[in-house]
């Protein structure tokens, strides 16, 4: 938890050092029916990234349901070599009384 604390705050600090070094960077941003003139490089990478970050929130929060899986039928594996041979029946020497 503390190690996402500390990457978040590097995180703020080189944004605040692209934003203070390009404060005399503007850009015009046409939307075809409207134009802002002058519009701040850091800004507009901003507002494209919240953009972008509130479009993907509904896709990421929607869980899908799971697949069932299909039962694969279980198949009888066959021994290699010989089979050991056992007798069906007891000699009638060895049976218990």
């Amino acid at each position: 938890m503390r190690f996402r604390m500390i990457l978040f705050v590097i995180f703020i600090c080189f944004y605040a050092l692209f934003a203070a070094l390009n404060l005399s960077n503007a850009t015009d941003i046409n939307f075809g029916f409207i134009s802002f003139s002058h519009v701040p490089i850091f800004l507009a990478v901003t507002v494209a990234f919240a953009l972008g970050a509130l479009f993907m929130l509904p896709l990421a929060l929607v869980r899908r349901k799971p697949k069932e899986k299909k039962e694969k039928p279980v198949k009888e594996k066959k021994k290699k070599g010989k089979e050991p041979i056992v007798p069906l029946e007891q000699p009638e020497e060895n049976k218990p009384l």
